[in-house]
C-alpha cells in the first residue's frame, strides 16, 4: 500500500493559493453552478491532501490538479441524484465569496457538449497546446484539434445566430 507523502500546511496552502482559480474554472465548466463547483474543488484539494503526489514543477501540479477536477466532475455528474435534482443555485448565490467566470462567450462555451468546452478552455483560457491537451486529458492530438476546429464552429453559429463565416462570406458575393 502507497503511504502518501507528508506536506506542511504551508506547502498545502501555497499549492491552493497557486491553483485554485485553475481548478474552480475547470468544475465550473462542467457543473455550471456556484456551490456543485465549490463541493467539487474541496474534494480536489482534499484528494491532493489525501494522495500527496510529489511534482516536478508548476505545469505538472496544475496538470494534475486539471485532470483530477475533470475527473471528479465527470463522476459526479453520473450519479442519478445529479441528474434528477432541481438547480438550487440561484438561491445560495448571495451566500458565496467567489462568483463564477461570466460573460456571453463563457455562457455559449458551457452550453457545449464536455468534449468541446473542455479542449477550448484549456486551449483559451488555461494557454495549454494541443499537444499539451492531448497528454493531460488521454486522447489523440489530432483528436484535440477536431474537438477546437469543432467546437469554435459550433460557438461561432451560436454567437451569430446560425451562420458560419462562410455563410456570410458567401453572401456577400450576392
Amino acid at each position: 500500500m502507497k503511504v502518501p507523502l507528508q506536506r506542511t500546511n504551508e506547502e498545502i496552502a501555497d499549492i491552493y493559493r497557486r491553483q485554485v482559480d485553475t481548478v474552480y474554472r475547470v468544475c465550473y465548466m462542467f457543473l455550471k453552478n456556484v456551490p456543485d463547483t465549490e463541493d467539487a474543488v474541496q474534494s480536489v484539494f482534499l484528494k491532493l491532501i489525501r494522495s500527496g503526489p510529489r511534482f516536478k514543477d508548476g505545469e505538472h501540479e496544475k496538470a494534475w490538479l486539471i485532470v483530477t477536477a475533470q475527473n471528479h466532475c465527470k463522476n459526479a455528474l453520473k450519479y442519478w441524484w445529479k441528474r434528477k435534482r432541481a438547480a438550487f443555485s440561484r438561491i445560495f448565490e448571495g451566500f458565496y465569496v467567489q462568483k463564477p467566470p461570466s460573460g456571453e462567450i463563457l455562457e455559449l462555451l458551457l452550453a457545449l457538449p464536455d468534449k468541446y468546452k473542455i479542449v477550448l478552455y484549456l486551449f483559451y483560457y488555461e494557454g495549454y497546446s494541443s499537444k499539451e491537451i492531448s497528454s493531460l486529458i488521454g486522447i489523440k492530438d489530432s483528436t484535440v484539434r477536431a474537438r477546437l476546429r469543432i467546437g469554435r464552429n459550433h460557438l461561432q453559429i451560436n454567437l451569430t445566430g446560425g451562420h458560419t463565416y462562410e455563410d456570410s462570406a458567401v453572401e456577400k458575393l450576392d
